[in-house]
């Protein structure tokens, strides 16, 4: 009895793509809290209301804010509404953002 052995090529392929290279600098920071108004964004992953809640709590304790602002994104894989993102800059003068992983 003859036994040939065939060999198979298998190709894996990699679907992703290189990371895109974006140009952007860093916001001016705030040398203070105090009288700002605070934007908190929260990306719509499980744990990010806890984590922007202490947040919230954490710094209320530390500053004196005018007000706090909280937007929400109803998508975590899509980039956050401009109309959001417009809010936010219109309703705060600083914003943190909670990921919630």
């Amino acid at each position: 009895m003859t036994i040939e052995a065939t060999r198979m090529m298998t190709t894996v392929l990699d679907p992703t793509a290189p990371p895109a290279a974006v140009y952007a600098r860093l916001a001016p920071r705030p040398e203070s809290l105090n009288g700002l108004r605070l934007g908190l964004l929260d990306n719509h992953k499980r744990n990010a209301a806890g984590v922007l809640d202490e947040i919230e709590k954490l710094i209320s304790q530390r500053y004196e804010l005018a007000s706090v602002v909280r937007r929400y994104k109803t998508d975590v894989s899509r980039p956050c509404p401009e109309e959001t993102v417009a809010d936010l800059a219109a309703q705060a003068d600083a914003v943190i953002i909670a990921i919630g992983d």
